[in-house]
């Protein structure tokens, strides 16, 4: 995957500087990444925080595993 020119001059334009642009970038990177170990470990969501979101929020999302059934030991 990469970052175009106009993709990163549209974020300048909505008033990003580029710290911000590479901040966000490194954020998705990590989360990315983040996602990608919890997929190979067949980890599922904790039930708690899959609860308190909004369920319009919850039903937008349409991919990645559902949540575990049980709340998650805290």
């Amino acid at each position: 995957m990469t970052t175009t020119p106009e993709q990163v001059a549209a974020l300048r334009t909505a008033g990003f500087d580029d710290r911000e642009i590479f901040e966000a970038t490194l954020l998705l990177g990590l989360r990315l990444a983040f996602s990608t170990v919890n997929d190979s470990l067949g980890a599922q969501p904790d039930r708690q925080l899959a609860d308190a979101v909004p369920a319009p929020v919850r039903d937008a999302v349409t991919f990645g595993r559902p949540a575990a059934d049980q709340p998650s030991l805290a």
